[in-house]
């Protein structure tokens, strides 16, 4: 994906990335999510965020099994994985 793909597809622009895709343990910008992102002049990655009253924390998100389960459901529903990648976790899982 280029730069200018990201940016045509992005739910979201900040300073540092394109949000392509998002998916909230809970509560949206109040909890953990993952989001899928392509950071500017770089790359896609995964990145768990921990949003507090609706203020990004630049600080480690914590979750229990519980909600990391509900959390992985809700990424995979909300695109933040691709095909490619599902696949290579369910290899992965069956090992």
């Amino acid at each position: 994906m280029t730069e200018g793909e990201a940016r045509a597809l992005a739910i979201q622009e900040t300073d540092y990335c394109y949000v392509l895709a998002r998916a909230w343990e809970d509560q949206e910008k109040h909890g953990i999510c993952l989001e899928r992102i392509y950071t500017k002049g770089r790359c896609e990655e995964i990145r768990m965020a921990w949003w507090k009253n609706g203020q990004f924390q630049t600080r480690p998100a914590d979750i229990d099994v519980v909600n990391w389960v509900r959390l992985f459901e809700n990424a995979v529903s909300e695109g933040v994985f691709t095909a490619d990648e599902r696949l290579g976790m369910l290899q992965a899982l069956v090992r």
